[in-house]
Formats: C-alpha cells, sequence, structure tokens
C-alpha cells in the first residue's frame, strides 16, 4: 500500500501532526518583495531571538518537523550549506508541531548546529507567516524583505544557494527544477477538453481529478528523494486553477451519480484549499449522500470537522472509512484522533488492529510506520511505557527494511530520537538507546566492521560510564567519540544539551569468528547502574537485524 501525500495529510491533519496547519483564507501571510513579519522567539537554549536581530545579514528561516520525510531529507544539506555561508548568513530552524524533548533528540542526533525554535501552529509566528506546510524555507535579506518562499523539497545546491545569492543583492531568484516543469505540465489547463459536449466534458473533468491526483502521486514520490525539488505552493496553486476550471465546466451538466459525486468532491477540495471548513463539510457530504462509501469525501469531512475543533465527530468518521477500507493506516488515523482526544482504550484498541494489519502484509516498513505512530498516540494519552514498546517495535522493525530504501535510515532515526525524547521528557534521567549506524563515519572509528548509533542521556555535566558486557572471546566493543576509541569502556560528561551520541562498534578479533555475540552496554554513575541496553549482534552487516531490548 502506498500512503499518498494527500492520505498521510489527511490522517496528520486530523490527528495533530500536520502537514498544513490550514489556516483560514485572509490569513496574514508573507508577500515577496514585501518586508517580513516581525516576530519575537525563544530558542532551545533560553535566548531570545528577533527579527531586527538579524538586520544586515540574509536570514534563513527553516519550519521543519522529525515526522516529515522531506524535512530529515533536506537537513544535511541545510547544515552543510549553514556552515559553507559562514557568519554572512544566519539560519534559524523552527518546528511548530514538536516537543522541545523530541527537537533537542533529532537537533543532536543531527549535529544541527544552528538555533532552534520551538512553538505551536497556533502562535504568532505561524499565524503571521501563515505557515501551511512542512518543510517551508523562507529568506530574508539583509534590509528584512522577503525574497524566497520555498515548500516542499528544496536542494540546498544549487536552489538556496540561488536564493542566498539573490537575497544578499537585494533580489528574489526564480525557482529552477526538472521536477517541477514536469509538474506544470501534468496540470496544465489547455491539455483539457472542458468545453462542448457534455460526455466530453464530463470525461475531460474526470481526467482533471485524476491529473491533480498524479500530481499528488509525483509529489508523494519526492518525499523521501534528495535529488528533485519543487514548490508545493506553485503546484497547490496549479491544482487549484485546474479544479475550479472542471468544476465550472461540469457544474451545468452533472446529470449521473459519477458525475455529481465527482463535482461534490471537487467542491470539497475547493473549499479545503481555502479554509473554509464549513463549506468543504457541506460539499463533501453531498458526495456521501450519493455514495455512501465514498472515503474520499468523508476523508474531506473528517479533516474538515478536525480544523474547526470537532474532534469527536473527527472520530466517529475515521471509524466509518477505517471499517469500509480496513487498513493499517486508517485504523491509525483512529488510533491517533482518539489519543488526542485522550480516549487511551479506543486508542489502544485502533492500534491493535492497526498493527495486526500491519503484520499481514508482511512488509517492515508499514509495520515500522505503524509502530512509530502508535508511539507518538501513546506519548498523546501520557502512557510512557505503551509508547516506548511502540517505539523499540518500530525500531526492530525498521532494521529489517532494506538499506536500500530510504525508510530504512528514517524509521531507524525516528524510532531512536523517540526513545531518546522520552528519557528527555522525564526530565533527562539516564538510558541508553542502540540502533544500526545510519550516518557518515565518526573520526577515528574502524571501518567495516559492525557500527550502532548509541545514545546515551543524562543529567547535564554529571559524569556517565558506559561499560560493554558479556562480550565473548573473540570479539571486541569499541565506543568512538570525540575523535577517540576506546575498548569495551568510556566515560564522559553529560553536555548541556543532556544527549551524546557515540558510535558503538562490535568488532570480531579475527577472520574465523562466525557465531553471534549478545552485547549490553551499561550506563552508570558512580559505580550505580542507571540503564541498560542489550542488542543481538549478527556476524556481518549484510544480515543486520537489530532485534532490540530496551532496559530501563
Amino acid at each position: 500500500m502506498q500512503l499518498t501525500r494527500s492520505a498521510l495529510a489527511a490522517a496528520a491533519l486530523a490527528l495533530g501532526a500536520v502537514f498544513a496547519n490550514g489556516h483560514p483564507a485572509g490569513a496574514a501571510g508573507i508577500t515577496l518583495g514585501q518586508p517580513a513579519p516581525t516576530f519575537r522567539l525563544t530558542t532551545l537554549d533560553g535566548k531570545t531571538v528577533t527579527l531586527a536581530d538579524y538586520r544586515g545579514r540574509t536570514l534563513v528561516l527553516n519550519v521543519w518537523g522529525s515526522w516529515c520525510p522531506p524535512c530529515r531529507i533536506e537537513t544535511p544539506g541545510l547544515i552543510a550549506e549553514a556552515r559553507a555561508q559562514g557568519s554572512s548568513v544566519a539560519f534559524l530552524g523552527i518546528d511548530t508541531t514538536e516537543t522541545p524533548a523530541v527537537v533537542r533528540a533529532f537537533t543532536v542526533a543531527k549535529g544541527v548546529r544552528y538555533p532552534q525554535i520551538v512553538t505551536t501552529s497556533a502562535s504568532d509566528f505561524a499565524r503571521d507567516y501563515d505557515i501551511r506546510n512542512y518543510p517551508t524555507t523562507i529568506v530574508i535579506d539583509p534590509s528584512g524583505i522577503v525574497r524566497a518562499r520555498h515548500a516542499d523539497n528544496l536542494l540546498p545546491r544549487p536552489q538556496l544557494q540561488a536564493y542566498i545569492a539573490a537575497a544578499k543583492l537585494g533580489r528574489s531568484a526564480p525557482l529552477v527544477s526538472d521536477e517541477q516543469r514536469k509538474l506544470d505540465g501534468m496540470l496544465a489547463p489547455a491539455q483539457f477538453a472542458l468545453t462542448g459536449a457534455p460526455p466530453t466534458v464530463s470525461a475531460s473533468a474526470a481526467a482533471a481529478a485524476r491529473a491533480i491526483g498524479s500530481a499528488d502521486d509525483e509529489m508523494d514520490e519526492t518525499m523521501t528523494d534528495a535529488t528533485r525539488d519543487h514548490d508545493l505552493v506553485k503546484t497547490r496553486a496549479e491544482e487549484s486553477t485546474l479544479r475550479d476550471a472542471a468544476i465550472a465546466a461540469l457544474a451545468p451538466i452533472a446529470a449521473s451519480d459519477a458525475d455529481r459525486v465527482l463535482l461534490a468532491d471537487l467542491r470539497g477540495d475547493h473549499f479545503n484549499a481555502l479554509g473554509d471548513w464549513a463549506a468543504a463539510d457541506a460539499a463533501y457530504a453531498q458526495a456521501v449522500a450519493i455514495d455512501v462509501n465514498d472515503t474520499k469525501a468523508l476523508g474531506g469531512q473528517a479533516y474538515a470537522a478536525s480544523q474547526r475543533g470537532d474532534d469527536a465527530r473527527a472520530a466517529a468518521l475515521d471509524l466509518q472509512i477505517a471499517h469500509i477500507r480496513p487498513s493499517y493506516a486508517s485504523w491509525i488515523a483512529l488510533a491517533r484522533i482518539d489519543a488526542k482526544r485522550g480516549e487511551k482504550t479506543a486508542a489502544f484498541r485502533a492500534l491493535d488492529r492497526a498493527t495486526a494489519l500491519a503484520q499481514q502484509t508482511q512488509r517492515p516498513a508499514f509495520l515500522a510506520w505503524t509502530h512509530l505512530y502508535g508511539g507518538r498516540a501513546a506519548v498523546a494519552v501520557g502512557d510512557a511505557a505503551r509508547a516506548k514498546a511502540e517505539f523499540t517495535a518500530a525500531q526492530a522493525a525498521a532494521a529489517l527494511i532494506s538499506a536500500r530504501d530510504p525508510r530504512h535510515v528514517m524509521y531507524l532515526e525516528e524510532s531512536q530520537e523517540a526513545l531518546v525524547a522520552l528519557s528527555l521528557g522525564r526530565g533527562a534521567k539516564a538510558a541508553v538507546s542502540l540502533t544500526p549506524w545510519t550516518g557518515p563515519e565518526l573520526p577515528g572509528s574502524i571501518k567495516s566492521t559492525l557500527k550502532y548509533r548509541l545514545v546515551a542521556t543524562g543529567t547535564p555535566g554529571t559524569v556517565l560510564d558506559l561499560n560493554a558486557r558479556g562480550v565473548p572471546k573473540g570479539w571486541i566493543a569499541s565506543f568512538c567519540t570525540d575523535r577517540v576509541c576506546a575498548p569495551f569502556h568510556v566515560s564522559f560528561v553529560v553536555p548541556t544539551s543532556s544527549v551524546k551520541i557515540i558510535e558503538f562498534q562490535i568488532i570480531p578479533d579475527g577472520p574465523k569468528v562466525r557465531h553471534d555475540p549478545r552485547v549490553r552496554v551499561d550506563a552508570s554513575q558512580n559505580g550505580r547502574r542507571l540503564a541498560s541496553v542489550t542488542q543481538v549482534v549478527p556476524a556481518s552487516p549484510e544480515s543486520l537485524d537489530s532485534t532490540l531490548e530496551v532496559k530501563p
């Protein structure tokens, strides 16, 4: 099953972790060539920053979320570009959907050095900058004028470089993208015969609707593709133009049930794009009145209900969808809206159904996704034990995804970051977690061995001791950090972030070692063990399956 951007957005929007905040038409917003709205924000480190602080320098605002695949993909490029640009360009990350613990876990794991802001989707910043999509990158010139707004995937080189270079000169640079040209061609209204005999108009309107769906599918494919970028805002505007033309052509001649359902769905999408949730709900209702099993219209109604704050109705609609078209994704949507409502029993019942269906697919990527969102639902209802179990299960499933699939790395990292965030949320108590190494080789590490990303958390300023236990004869355990590798044991001072990233290696001491060792890592303080993690380590990187047991 391929989760489309619209399906993900509908599920996420109804449940709080959003792809678009859906501010109604008329929100303040920003305009290229006009002064950027002022802001006053506080960084994770407690420093207050304002727009005026950046006067005289180009400012890059990157609005992101760790749950957002394009955000994760573009992060390494943003880090590299921030380093390359130096002091003449300031970078500021802004997360409007997550907690400080989640943001800290992600930024430390990824090595993000520029400041981060945690705010809400209802904050003044989100309203004034009309944040609808994740990621969104905004470039402001040294005089405080908005010079670029780019929603969705962004290739730092060359596109962000072009935006920055133009902004330094007080100009705006165009988007130059083969992917965007492809989307432009797919949505060009001239290719659809929306005039003439009713059968021709009907067929053309249906073709236009399919083209919009195909454009969404095309953008779905770029969500995990680091080689293609496009502008979601531009593409959404083109979709709206084509949709409006199809509505205008179809409305006078719609006679069959199929045409009337299509017209109602198109109208619902039209009002949805405008943020007119009442009108969208009413339009989708017309489609449901004709076809009670129209899950597209039901999903649109659930989306509108959520945006209007009617989570009970959104949950009822999601339950209806799950029964009509049961899948791990539809049941997760229900689990998350029930969790948002505080209905713990109902949320976990839906999560169990989702997990069973994901297991039936025999696709570890689907199972990992289900456990990730299940863990987030558990966090929402305050059940840390269930959340930990879900994130650990996600980690185990992610390790079984083919290494050629970008979700292998993405889900491994997300699940570990979620576990780290849980420990940070408990006041930075000591915790350790292991997952297969997903980053570049660290200086001083030993190549061609089994490598894991070990994350340790604790109280800043305290000393943690890590010890590898149960390492059988013929194997060496190594902790690599700060350009130094130490066998079997390492001590370090917990940094101010409360998080330490270590490359943990299991090295066969000779070519004839064949069996798979079981190694435990203990975190202790003053001789008292505070946390442990145990992992079955296979004998070769190619057979890595990462079976985890996390022990608090």
